[in-house]
């Protein structure tokens, strides 16, 4: 009965569509062709045509999802167009190599759509799995939405290989009343008319561990530095197009599904709403799935792979981003990842893996502070160090939200920390510790202090804060940490903190740190079954451009840069002027300073440098003091030191105005080759104006000023640092007024560095004090061959 209705309703409709009058539905048609006029024929014709259509795309949906190739292509409007274009008529059935090619080329479209694409420059956004991108209506105006065809969301193309038997559950949701439509059969061509009807398939997939990925509704599409909240589509509607009429323009059958996602095949002129209906995509989350994350998380922990564990726990978090249990094991592979990452760009070896960590903790204790290549390199997919170091974050302080955790997350979460350059979260965290810890266990005392030191270290290195009161008490506590521990290794970890703070000490106690230097060898020989560590002890930025001569360590060039040489360090330190502190104090007063020559470029006016007493000086009694007036217009007073010229210096001066009757400056210069040629920045003490001079050949060139702000009180720090951060060939200046940052325009490339000195310009008469310099970069040899 119903194939027979359903040949009286084919051709009712095919009546209707032909005689050129209105479009008539087949209820409609039926009724009036019914002499006893009865509506449930109508009703039966309507109901059997809405179940054929209906049939027709979920058999179209199911043999695309099983791969049932040969059956898919003999519904599909796009290979059957292939076949008649191919063969002269569309045969039935087709051919397999048209069938093979055409599900090939779908397949292709489709995969381009949804590949496993990075979002640079954010961690943690590769391998996230197969998705859609941008389905949900919040997201339809965005620039990356894409318009996708029905068939890719049961595409084998959306799931990983083999899991395709997992995809699904189909039903139609709904089968709309056919309308006449116009279908391009040929490129460029006018459309010919034929039968719509538009069916709705409900797609649910049943397991969140493959279904396919998605924004999420609300969430960021545009450019952002956190990582977008994608999740696993749990239902959607795809919106299918059943065209009928084909057998009046050669085709063997007369129903078929329009492939959308094939640029040959025929397209309707009108298509109407997207493949993925928008408002229509919910996701999965961890009430729907409870019983099945806390499976997946235990099964997931015993893989032996730690990238197939990694894999799998990043897809948990899709579902619970904020589970404490699935944090922490993945806060411990990734962190378990970078120490395997510095290992192997470290060379570094041991024959046990809790040695080994412990050293490779070392070598990134050295990188954070001085070669931070491996921490930066943050672009998705660049830096597997980078990408498991920043990873790691997040994961492990949800693991000890609320004092969950253990107290080696909690260190390690603490050491993340410093290498990440947040001295003062890393030292909370560590403190805490040890304030907890046993007074009777010595050896924990012994390592948290040493972290501590460390913390501390890592501060004072990366913000050059030389004269800080963490220095000394970061040397106690390496201390204390030496005489607490029992093994060489936990020996040699606070040994070497000792040893970058006898480095970054100011003045450096040359006796000091060449013990330290003999001390942290010969506990790194008592460590057995070790290799790869030494080099870098010794040859790390902090360290070897203070030791010329000596026994000779040779570092291999890095993994990380195939540009880097071998570079012979050697073990004996020798003072290089790198490190000049001038307090005045130990001149004689009336005279000018030891070590400096003054000058001036007017020569009718004497140029008056001296020593002085100011009890209200930083490091009183005796102060430097410039009292000559400089009455003429761009005339200026200055006074060089006669040491080593610095390339990039770091330079601090204390300065206080003593008189003024018109408009003057204090300050800084730098890059002097002589007393007229030269660059200085300089202070209005009145003002806080900051002004940036090139004099070349005594005539002065005012490049640009900028606002400091003043603190209260009659004496005022400047500091200048010429910075190399972008490029060591083009360095730029950062200028400091009492703490405060200023900015200035930047500087012409300074050449070849040059000598130092203080400046004062017109009228102002001011005392200098605790005058010093740091020497940021060189590159002088300091033996044969080069050290640095």
């Amino acid at each position: 009965m119903n194939r027979i209705v359903q040949h009286i309703c084919h051709v009712a409709t095919t009546l209707a569509f032909f005689a050129g009058g209105p479009q008539v539905t087949t209820p409609q048609v039926l009724a009036a062709t019914d002499p006893s006029n009865q509506p449930s024929h109508a009703e039966a014709c309507h109901g059997a045509e809405v179940e054929s259509m209906s049939s027709l795309v979920l058999q179209y949906a199911e043999a695309m999802a099983a791969g049932r190739v040969e059956e898919w292509a003999s519904l599909d409007l796009g290979c059957l167009a292939r076949q008649q274009k191919q063969r002269g008529s569309s045969s039935n059935p087709l051919s397999e190599s048209v069938a093979n090619a055409c599900w090939e080329d779908t397949l292709t479209a489709h995969q381009e759509m949804v590949s496993d694409e990075p979002e640079s420059g954010i961690f943690g956004a590769m391998g996230r799995g197969t998705g859609f991108g941008l389905i949900h209506e919040s997201h339809q105006h965005a620039d990356f939405w894409k318009d996708y065809p029905p068939a890719i969301a049961l595409s084998p193309a959306v799931f990983p290989q083999g899991e395709q038997a997992t995809l699904s559950q189909m039903a139609v949701a709904m089968t709309q009343p056919p309308r006449p439509g116009g279908l391009i059969l040929v490129s460029e061509e006018n459309s010919v008319e034929v039968q719509v009807r538009e069916v709705h398939l409900l797609v649910t997939y049943p397991n969140p561990m493959v279904a396919p990925l998605a924004l999420r509704p609300g969430e960021p599409w545009w450019a952002s530095g956190v990582i977008r909240r994608y999740g696993p589509v749990r239902t959607l509607l795809a919106r299918f197009f059943v065209v009928s009429g084909l057998r009046n323009y050669g085709y063997a059958v007369d129903q078929a599904i329009v492939n959308e996602a094939l640029v040959d095949a025929p397209q309707l002129a009108q298509p109407g709403s997207p493949g993925i209906l928008p408002e229509s995509p919910k996701w999965w989350d961890r009430d729907q799935s409870a019983q099945l994350f806390e499976d997946e998380l235990r099964q997931s922990q015993r893989l032996d792979s730690v990238t197939d564990r990694l894999g799998k726990y990043r897809r948990l978090l899709l579902l619970d981003p904020n589970n404490p249990a699935l944090n922490a094991a993945l806060g411990n592979d990734l962190y378990r990842t970078f120490l395997r990452e510095g290992m192997v760009r470290g060379g570094i070896g041991a024959t046990d893996e809790a040695t080994q960590d412990r050293l490779v903790e070392l070598y990134w204790n050295l990188q954070a502070q001085t070669w931070r290549q491996e921490f930066t390199e943050v672009a998705t997919g660049h830096s597997r160090a980078a990408d498991a170091f920043f990873a790691a974050f997040p994961a492990l302080e949800i693991a000890v939200r609320d004092n969950a955790g253990t107290p080696e997350m909690k260190r390690i979460l603490g050491v993340l920390y410093r290498w990440n350059n947040d001295s003062a979260s890393a030292l909370r965290m560590h403190e805490e510790l040890l304030e907890k810890a046993s007074p009777t266990d010595q050896v924990l005392r012994g390592q948290l202090l040493s972290e501590i030191a460390w913390d501390r270290v890592q501060w004072l290195s990366w913000n050059r804060r030389y004269d800080h009161p963490w220095l000394p008490q970061a040397r106690e506590e390496a201390k204390e940490s030496l005489r607490l521990s029992v093994s060489p290794l936990d020996k040699l970890v606070a040994a070497q903190a000792s040893l970058i703070i006898e480095a970054l000490s100011v003045p450096r106690d040359q006796a000091r740190l060449q013990a330290s230097v003999e001390f942290s060898r010969s506990l790194h020989d008592q460590i057995l079954g070790i290799a790869g560590v030494w080099p870098h002890l010794i040859g790390n930025d902090l360290v070897k451009a203070l030791v010329p001569e000596g026994t000779q360590t040779v570092i291999s060039p890095p993994v990380r840069s195939s540009e880097v040489m071998d570079t012979v360090v050697h073990h004996t330190i020798q003072d290089h002027n790198m490190f000049r502190t001038w307090d005045f104090d130990q001149d004689t007063v009336g005279s000018v300073p030891s070590g400096f020559t003054g000058g001036t470029n007017n020569q009718k006016i004497f140029d008056f440098w001296q020593i002085a007493v100011d009890s209200t000086a930083r490091s009183a009694p005796q102060v430097l003091t410039q009292t000559s007036p400089c009455l003429e217009p761009g005339c200026f007073r200055v006074l060089l030191a006669d040491t080593t010229p610095f390339e990039q210096a770091d330079i601090v001066v204390n300065f206080r105005q003593v008189s003024s009757t018109g408009q003057g400056e204090a300050g800084i210069v730098l890059s002097a080759k002589d007393n007229l040629n030269f660059y200085a920045v300089t202070v209005n003490p009145g003002t806080g104006q900051l002004s940036l001079y090139r004099i070349k050949n005594g005539k002065t060139h005012l490049l640009g000023t900028g606002q400091g702000k003043l603190k209260k009180g009659s004496w005022h720090v400047l500091r200048v640092q010429v910075v190399n951060s972008a490029h060591v060939d083009h360095p730029r200046l950062e200028v400091y007024l009492d703490g405060y940052e200023a900015q200035l325009p930047a500087v012409e490339p300074l050449q070849s560095g040059g000598q130092i000195g203080l400046i004062t310009t017109g009228e102002l008469a001011a005392n200098f004090d605790r005058f010093h310099a740091i020497e940021m970069i060189t590159s002088r040899p300091l033996s044969k061959p080069a050290a640095y």
